[in-house]
Formats: structure tokens, sequence, C-alpha cells
């Protein structure tokens, strides 16, 4: 796991600035404490930083090239199939000098080009030059586990693993997008290939950009959202999932430094822990985080750790804690993302990186196996608006508000005028119409984008099974530009390297081909995963509610926080920006504060928003100050 960074110039005329490019790989150092490189020649420069995991000697040092000198590699993450890819390049004719998967991707792009991805199984970001061909290849993985960002200034492109990277150039400068205000603050993360930042992409997942005789061509590779549906019985169906989930974690263990294993305490983590321990007979350290005011995740994982005899690591945090790492995880996130677990795992790394340097993490089951309530919920609001038709007219829902009133309220009788496929904006998903008229008044966004994005993505998978559109959205928004996004920043800010086995694209595309009844049963989302697990954790557990590491942020704005909420929210400052309404932000405040609504994580994204644009427009190194004890 590293982080790599580079530049194209577009200009036949000049040559790298070496300066610019050390600065550019200088700034991710703590993805990659390990060591660093850099090489350029002409128009082309590639920096690197690099976390040793697989062969920790000097032969795996970046940027890397093959034995001509004519193909040069940054690469991020990991390949876990490289013995099998290299064995196919040995008997092509292709000589290696090291044990590293790296050197696997010079010689597999003089054999197949932009078909390279293909050959792959893992999570990758890397970079190829090839001076034969005067050209540059970018590509991302197929889920896009790991990040990729770029920029063009002028004719010249720039690249990197992060934002921070791209704005050391001097003429890119950090100015929040317009565009995606919305998006953030309706789904807590920006979707799509803009980011929050004007100016800067996000390479998508599954896709590739090549620059090739003047051309820039972005193209996808890999499409999750086309799998065809699968036709098996359920116990054919457990007994293949177990065989794909044995085969996956088994090639996530690879490593050459100290592994373990994040536990929340829920269905996903627990079961890790048990296949790990139990399937694969290895001695696993876990990690959990919790808070004083609701122990009972620390409680859960405490347990499964001693079901397991694993080696186990609780860290406790408070409130000051939590707030002192917003600045923290403000820094790392880079973009504004409505992710209160994201500073628990920030700190959480940091506290498991004195004991293993790689972690597995249950992320992806969700997506791959329906896990989410969600996905149940919009098929019984699908049942519910066929007997609740007269809200379908936006007269009627007006009128029902008045005498519903509340944004929860107002968020489902929107839910109940529309059908999934138009409804469904993914996980996350917090503000509808009547929601975003109080939220930015008269004349503010319409959420146009967002509803555009969504019914581009679900027009994609137009006659499948309906359970499966929704997964095939959440893997290509909520999961990369989310939870991936949070799980990579913050595990790499404490140079941990975090592999997601129920992310294997294999896994995936079971998960999405398989029949609904196999994915939900009433209202238990996952079913088929719970029914495996069940032959080794306790049913209890399988069936609780899901948490994750929960946050008690509605508590703390409520009681020991409010004011301080308060003072930034309605500060001078904050309210000339116009991301929102004044009034609203009052009203908010004041009906959080009474009970009359749980409006935490709506204040939580203003919160965010505007600590976001201290940091990284204004310059503030501690913006979260104001907040913490």
């Amino acid at each position: 796991m590293c982080g790599i960074a580079g530049i194209f110039l577009g200009d036949n005329q000049g040559c790298v600035d070496s300066t610019l490019l050390e600065r550019m790989t200088a700034s991710m150092r703590h993805r990659g404490p390990n060591g660093s490189g850099t090489w350029s020649e002409g128009r082309f420069g590639l920096g690197h930083r690099r976390l040793s995991i697989i062969d920790l000697s000097d032969k795996g040092a970046q940027p890397m090239s093959d034995p001509t000198g004519k193909i040069w590699v940054s690469f991020n993450g990991e390949i876990y199939n490289w013995l099998a890819v290299r064995d196919e390049l040995k008997a092509l004719g292709h000589v290696f000098s090291s044990e590293c998967d790296t050197e696997v991707l010079a010689a597999g792009w003089q054999e197949w080009g932009p078909d390279l991805p293909h050959k792959l199984r893992g999570m990758f970001a890397f970079a190829i030059v090839d001076l034969r061909r005067k050209s540059l290849f970018l590509v991302r993985d197929r889920l896009g586990i790991k990040p990729l960002y770029w920029a063009e200034v002028g004719a010249d492109l720039l690249f990197a693993s992060e934002i921070r990277a791209l704005l050391e150039h001097p003429r890119l400068v950090a100015e929040p997008n317009p565009e995606r205000v919305d998006a953030y603050l309706t789904l807590g993360y920006v979707p799509g290939e803009q980011t929050f930042f004007k100016g800067i992409e996000k390479l998508r997942p599954g896709h590739s950009l090549l620059i090739e005789a003047g051309k820039k061509t972005v193209r996808r590779w890999y499409d999750p959202s086309q799998i065809d549906p699968l036709q098996i019985d359920f116990e054919s169906a457990k007994e293949q999932l177990d065989e794909l989930l044995t085969r996956s974690i088994e090639e996530h263990l690879m490593s050459d430094v100290p592994l373990g294993c994040f536990l929340s305490g829920g269905v996903d983590s627990s079961g890790l822990v048990a296949y790990l321990t139990k399937k694969l007979d290895q001695k696993v350290q876990t990690f959990t985080v919790g808070y004083p005011e609701d122990k009972s995740e620390l409680d859960h994982a405490a347990r499964v750790a001693e079901l397991f005899g694993t080696e186990h690591h609780a860290l406790e945090l408070t409130h000051g804690d939590f707030f002192r790492g917003v600045d923290r995880q403000l820094e790392h996130a880079e973009e504004p993302l409505l992710e209160s677990a994201a500073v628990a795992l920030l700190e959480l790394s940091h506290f498991a990186s004195s004991h293993a340097t790689v972690l597995l993490s249950g992320e992806g089951a969700d997506e791959a196996l329906a896990g989410y309530p969600l996905y149940e919920r919009n098929l019984k609001l699908d049942r519910l608006r066929q007997i609740f038709f007269p809200l379908r007219s936006s007269t009627v829902r007006s009128a029902a508000r008045r005498v519903l009133p509340g944004e929860r309220m107002a968020k489902y009788l929107d839910w109940l005028a529309e059908p999934t496929a138009a409804r469904h904006q993914g996980n996350s998903c917090d503000v509808t119409p009547a929601v975003r008229d109080l939220l930015y008044g008269p004349g503010g966004d319409d959420g146009h984008w967002i509803q555009n994005h969504f019914t581009e993505l679900f027009g994609r998978t137009r006659g499948q099974d309906l359970v499966a559109r929704m997964q095939a959205a959440d893997l290509e928004t909520w999961l990369v530009d989310d939870l991936l996004l949070k799980a990579d920043k913050m595990t790499m800010a404490a140079s941990i390297e975090l592999r997601v086995p129920f992310l294997d694209h294999r896994l995936v595309e079971f998960g999405l081909a398989l029949p609904r009844s196999h994915k939900i049963r009433g209202s238990v989302g996952k079913y088929i995963l719970k029914d495996l697990f069940s032959e080794c954790l306790p049913r209890d557990l399988l069936f609780r509610t899901k948490q994750g590491f929960p946050v008690p942020i509605s508590q703390w704005f409520r009681e020991g926080l409010f004011e301080r909420v308060q003072r930034l929210l309605t500060d001078e400052r904050t309210t000339a920006r116009g991301y929102v309404s004044p009034g609203y932000v009052q009203n908010a405040l004041a009906r959080h504060k009474s009970g009359k609504e749980d409006l935490g994580r709506r204040l939580f994204s203003l919160v965010v928003l505007e600590l976001w644009h201290r940091r990284w427009v204004e310059g503030e190194t501690n913006p979260a100050a104001a907040l913490g004890e």
C-alpha cells in the first residue's frame, strides 16, 4: 500500500519540474513511510511513497522499470494473484528479479497493454509510462478500493493518490465546487467524477485513462452492473458463497508484515474473525473502538474476541477525543465526508499501528449481499405507495406535511410518491425535495444533478431484479465515494494497509447475481451470509441491529456540545457562505435541542462543511478547536 503521483506535460517542449514532483510525493509521506522515489524523463514524471508489505527489500522500490528502462510503473495496492500472472509471463519469456507484485505490471503491460487490468485480482491504482509509445496509462481497480485523482492545468495532466498532492501545483487552488454542495448535503459525500474541489476529478472504479499520440481517452474496462442473474438453489448458493469467501480471505492474508482484523462486533467483521481462526487456523489480533455513552459495541466485540481466542485490543474515546480527531479527519479525508465513524476509524488505526501494518475489514458485505435495511424498506414502500396513491400529488403531500411535521416524515411522504427506481439515491440519502426546500429556501438547488445521476445508474440496470439494481447503484456511489474513501484515507493516515475480502470481484458478482430471496427474507437482509455464519456465530449477534463503529453525535449535540455547535453554525462567517438558509439552521438547532426531532446527522453535516471550508479554503490548521473541550 502506497501513494503515487505523476505529471504529464501536454506541450511537446520542456521537461517535468522535478521539484514539483518531489513536493507532490512528499505531501503523502503518511501513505508510505518506508521509502520514496521519483523518476522523470522529458514530458513524463512519476513519484512514489512506499509502505513495505511484500518483498521488504530495496528490490521493491518504486518507481520501477522493466529491464529495458523503457517502461516505468508507480503502483498503489496489492495484486493477490500476482504469482499466477508472473508464471504466465515467465512462460512468455519474461525474467523477474524480485518477489514483488509491482514487477509483473511492467511485464504485463508489454504483453497486454491496456487490457492488463483484466488479468489482475486485487485492489490497485497505478500509472505506467511507456517511453516507446510515448504514452501514459492510469487505471483504477474494479470496485474503486484504491483512490486516484487527476487534474488538468493547461495542457498538462497531474495525478495522485490524494488531492493534497495535486494542490502542490501553484496554479491549482483549493476552491469549493458549487455544483456538488447539494450532493454532499444530500448524501454525505460527493459521487461521480467530480470532487468537492473545483477542477479536480476522480478516475472512476473500473476505468482507465490513456494518453497516447496527443489524445486522452477515458475508458470503462469493468462494469459490475452488467451481471446476468443466477438460477441456483439456496443450499448450493450457500456452499458456493462459503468457497468464494474462504478463498478470498485466504488470498488477503498475503503479507510479510504483522496482520490483524478490525472487529466492530457486527456480522461481517465477526464472520471474518470466525473464518480466520476456525477455517484458516490463524492467530488473530482484533481491534475495536467505542464510547463510554454506549459500550454495547465494545461488549459485543469483546464477546466475539473471547469466543475465538483473539488477541484483542479495545480503544475507548470521549467526545473530547472525537472532536480533537475531527481536525485530523478533515485533513486526511480531504473532501467533506459525513462519516462520524471515520473519526473513530482514524483514531483506531493510529492505535492499531503499533501492533499491525495490515488490517482486514468487513467493508462491502452489505453492498455485495444486500445487507442494508433500506433495500427491504424500499420494497415495502413500493407496496405502500399502491395504497397511498394520493400522495403522488404534490398538493396532497404539502397538506400532509402540515399535519405531520418534521423532516423524517417529509422524507417518507416524498418517498411514497415515487417507485424505488426513482426514489433510491443510495443508502445514505437524507434529503428529498421537501427537505431540500427547507434547507435552501426559495430558489435554492433543486437536486437536479443528483436525480439525473441516479437515473443514469438505474437506467444501466433496467430489466434486472430491483434489489440487484439498488446494490449496483450503491457499489458505484455510497461504497466507493464514502465507505472506501473513508477506509483508505483514515487507515493510510496511520500508515495502515486495509484489506476488504468481501470485495473480491468474484464474490461481488456472485452476490449481485443471486436470486432476491437468497439475500432478503422478510425484514432480514444479507440472509444467505447470516445463515452461513450461523454455523459459527451466536444467533443473537447475527440478527441484532447493524451498528458499525457508532458515535453518539445526536446525544452530544443535544447536551454538552449544543452551545458550541450553535455558535459555529450561526457565526457570521458561516452564514455568509450561503450554503444553506440561516433560518433553517436556527430552526434545526431548536428542534434538535428540544427533542422534537433527531437532527444530529443534519447538524453534523453542516458542521463538517463549515470546518472543511475553514481548513481547505481558508487554511486554518485546527478549525475544530471551537468544538473541543
